[in-house]
Parts: structure tokens; C-alpha cells; sequence
């Protein structure tokens, strides 16, 4: 099974008794402005990071029982984005599918904390993330060359999709809700976000001996441009990524405060600066409900490699000036839906404080294609792929483009390029994931790879969204307004 928190379309219908707009009101608990008929099994605490799940399940819960309608709810993952535990666990429930089976399972794990008087952070983290763990399930024929030939153009229109598949619109339409349905299948994009003047900088690290890794990811939590955390139990190795605004001028800054965190609390570090990043799927390996390997695994890779076709990727091409804080809400949002409609994603952006027309939507659509900024890409799940792997690979020019070539006939991969090498996230069927751990791992007996460093996770993590990072912040001809103290990590990391 893989974990995977899936986002749906705002604009789905979800009707009830309780479908009166109200407004949300920040400064009081949602739990005492959204009742649900569960809430006798919502425990309490005074624990804000905690209660921070308790809420995301109240709010995922509302919608199942049709206590509350959808505007109302997206006011309430607001509440949500300004709890500090939301940088370190971003979740979005108003956009998680309603589904029986997830609500059965949250409503099963919260009985369980009751029975045993779990409320702790951590346990009620565990009750929300793990009620959304897929179940594998095999395709049908017309889902399968449904969701192959949407991995190959997530932009294609339901006629173009349907003749080519020799079916009608209204089966391949039923289709995709049947992926969504089980297989958790979301459009979703990349973005160039150097095209707003914001670095990605993706840090490893290993903790030195006997820290508290708890207190420090408090710290990265605290600092506004922190995008996403990932810690796990099983290895030593974890990664915090950061957006920077303006980095020709605060660089220096935020090198010189990453230098002296990392000597106070890392044995290893390793700043990548991104300079492209991608996502690409293959579905060609899979047939009756198997996966089978690469036609190279197992075996010499450096044979194959230079071979192999490059797969989509998108370069960091630097600053736009002519873009405005509008087209990065629009961006922000493809991240989320990159088929949604202009009229929905107006319709969403509102409830964030953006008055956007769809007109004015289709036209910033139309900036990013025309100007390359933009990558849209699938992701499904419940197919199998249940071995999520993220490798630090350090190297040279020849084998970032080699190990490019490489994961663009996995399963399901994304990539990122840096000054550093490259990092993959993969993920595999489990009775293949010895076979692409190895493979891997012995890329360092290449000349030319200095470093490969393996986490293995139960999921690719959430991430906060740019909107959530720059909300604090005007942006206009490429300048954002920051103070350099926001982009000092001392300030946020140190007590």
C-alpha cells in the first residue's frame, strides 16, 4: 500500500443538509464552529500541534456528513495553514476525495486513540495520515490504456483522449472518476518558480549524535520559507527544502546561517541548489496486475544509459519581471488541479484572497505554456507501488543526464537537477525494490559519482504551497519585498 494524501477538484459538487455558507473565524477552534455527527469520538487537547490533526479530520469528516459546504471548508484549512505544524505535515482534507473507506478508517482510528487514551502528537498524526493508505487494486483494460495514455498527455481534451482510445467521451470520463475513485489519480504540474525570483535549495543532512530532532524540526518549522520536511526513523538521512526570494541579494545570508546551523546540529550537510526538476511515469511495465523491471535491470546500466531517451524536465530559466503575485496564485494552484477550469481555480483563489476573473486565469495559463514554465505530470497509486525511495546523488554533469535517462523507465519517478548532481524520488513495486535499491547504490562505483545517499519512506511527503510561503510578502518587477532577517535561519532555528 502508499500513503498518499490525494487532492480533488474544488469544484466537485458535495451536497448536504448543513450546505449553508458560513464564515470561518480564525481567531476561535473550528471545532466549535463545525459539528459533525462523530464528534463524541474527536478527543480533546491543548496541544496546538495535535489539535492540528484533530481539525483536519473534523474538517474531512464535515464534508462526508455534508455538515458543511466546500467554501466553508477551504476557510477552514486556512485556520489549518497557520498552525506551525502545517510546515511540517502540509495536508489539504477539503481536497482529499470524499470515500467511504477513508472515512470508515478515520472514524476506526479515532476510536482507537479513545479506547486507549491516545493523544498524543504523534499518534493522532498517525491515525489521520494512515486512514488514507492505499489499497491495491488491479486495472481494467479501458482504465489501464486510460491512465496510459493520460501519463503520456496529462493536457490531452476528453475528445482528442477518446479517439484515440476508440471509445466515447462519456467512457473515458467515467474512467477517470473510476482512477480517481481507487487509484487516487491527480493532474497535477511543475512549476519554474525561478520565474518569480524563488531558489529552490534542497538540504541533506544527518543529525549529529544525541540531538533532538523534534526541537529542531519546531525551528525549520518556524522559518517562513521553509517548503518541506522530511525526517524518518528508519535512516539517519532527512532533507529540508527552502524557498528564497531574491537570492542574488540574500544568499550570502542564508549560506552563513545554514553554515553555522549545520555546525551546531549536522554531521552531514549537502545544499542543492535546483536548477530543473521533472516527473514522468511508465506504464508499459505493467500488465495484469504485475510489474516487471526495465529491460536493463538486472544488469550493467552504464550499457543502456546514454541509449535511453531524456524525460520531461523543466529548467530554471531565472527572474520574469512581467509576472505578478496573480500568475504565481494561478501557478500555485496547476500545482494542485493543472486540468481545473479557469472558472474553478477563480472560484478557489477567492477564498485566498485573490480576485481573479477566469479570463484573467486562462491568460496567465497561457503565459506559462508559451513561456515553458509549466510541466504538468500524473500521479496515481494503488497499483502495486508501494516502495517509496528518494536518493541523493552527487555526480557530474555525464551522470546527471545519464541517471536522467535511467529513472525515465521506472514505474514512477520525479527528479530534481542541482549545482550538486541530482535527487530522485522513486517509487517501485515491493517485490522489485531490492533490484532498483542496488542499482542505485552502485552507481558509486561509476567514476564521475562521488555520493549516493538512500532514505527510504513511507511516502513522498506534502509540501507548503508558494502561496502559504510568500503571503507575507509584495512582489512587483521581479523584486520581493523581504527583510534579510526573514532569510536568516538563526533567527527561527536558535532559542
Amino acid at each position: 500500500m502508499r500513503q498518499t494524501l490525494v487532492m480533488n477538484n474544488v469544484g466537485n459538487s458535495r451536497s448536504g443538509m448543513g450546505d449553508t455558507l458560513r464564515d470561518i473565524i480564525p481567531s476561535e477552534s473550528l471545532s466549535s464552529q463545525m459539528e459533525t455527527p462523530f464528534d463524541d469520538l474527536i478527543p480533546k487537547t491543548d496541544d496546538l500541534e495535535a489539535q492540528f490533526y484533530l481539525d483536519a479530520m473534523r474538517i474531512y469528516l464535515a464534508l462526508c456528513a455534508g455538515s458543511i459546504p466546500m467554501e466553508t471548508a477551504l476557510q477552514a484549512v486556512e485556520v489549518l495553514r497557520a498552525n506551525p505544524e502545517y510546515a511540517t505535515f502540509p495536508t489539504n482534507p477539503a481536497m482529499i476525495p470524499i470515500n467511504n473507506r477513508y472515512k470508515t478508517k478515520i472514524l476506526d482510528n479515532l476510536k482507537t486513540l479513545k479506547k486507549f487514551n491516545l493523544i498524543t502528537r504523534d499518534s493522532i498524526r498517525s491515525a489521520y495520515s494512515f486512514a488514507f493508505l492505499m489499497e491495491d487494486s488491479v486495472l481494467s483494460t479501458t482504465d489501464h490504456e486510460t491512465l496510459s495514455l493520460f501519463s503520456r498527455n496529462p493536457t490531452i481534451s476528453l475528445a482528442q483522449a477518446a479517439s484515440e482510445l476508440n471509445l466515447t467521451s462519456r467512457t473515458v470520463a467515467r474512467a477517470l472518476e473510476r482512477l480517481r475513485e481507487r487509484h487516487s489519480l491527480r493532474f497535477t504540474a511543475l512549476v519554474d518558480f525561478t520565474a518569480f525570483n524563488l531558489q529552490s535549495v534542497l538540504v541533506f543532512f544527518t543529525l549529529k549524535e544525541g540531538l533532538d530532532w523534534s526541537s529542531l524540526e519546531r525551528g525549520l518549522a518556524r522559518f517562513p520559507l521553509t517548503k518541506t520536511i522530511l525526517k524518518t526513523t528508519m535512516t539517519d538521512l532527512g532533507y529540508v527544502t527552502f524557498l528564497i526570494p531574491n537570492i542574488d541579494q540574500h544568499k550570502q545570508v542564508f549560506q552563513a546561517s545554514l553554515r553555522e546551523v549545520a555546525c551546531e546540529f549536522f554531521d552531514y550537510t549537502s545544499p542543492h541548489y535546483q536548477l530543473g526538476n521533472g516527473a514522468t511515469s511508465n506504464l508499459s511495465l505493467y500488465s495484469g496486475g504485475e510489474w516487471k523491471l526495465p529491460e536493463y535491470l538486472p544488469g550493467d546500466i552504464t550499457e543502456h544509459a546514454d541509449a535511453l531517451n531524456e524525460p520531461p524536465i523543466i529548467h530554471c530559466r531565472g527572474v520574469r519581471p512581467e509576472l505578478s503575485k496573480m500568475d504565481l496564485a494561478v501557478a500555485t494552484h496547476l500545482q494542485i488541479d493543472s486540468r481545473a477550469p479557469p472558472s474553478r481555480i477563480s472560484t478557489n483563489l477567492a477564498v485566498r484572497g485573490f480576485d481573479i476573473e477566469p479570463r484573467k486565469v486562462a491568460q496567465s495559463e497561457k503565459r506559462f505554456t508559451d513561456r515553458g514554465l509549466i510541466l504538468p505530470y500524473v500521479l496515481f497509486g494503488g497499483l502495486g507501488l508501494s516502495s517509496n525511495f528518494c536518493f541523493e546523488i552527487v555526480c557530474n554533469e555525464r551522470w546527471k543526464s545519464r541517471t536522467l535517462r535511467i529513472v525515465s523507465q521506472f514505474p514512477w519517478s520525479m527528479y530534481y537537477t542541482s549545482n550538486r548532481g541530482i535527487i530522485v524520488w522513486t517509487i517501485s513495486p515491493g517485490t522489485h525494490q531490492v533490484e532498483y535499491y542496488q542499482m542505485f547504490r552502485a552507481l558509486e562505483q561509476n567514476p564521475g559519482v562521488e555520493i549516493v545517499n538512500p532514505i527510504m519512506t513511507i511516502a513522498q511527503g506534502g509540501s507548503r504551497s508558494l502561496l502559504d510561503i510568500t503571503k507575507d510578502y509584495s512582489y512587483n518587477d521581479g523584486r520581493w519585498d523581504i527583510k534579510s532577517s526573514d532569510v536568516d535561519l538563526r533567527n527561527f532555528v536558535f532559542d
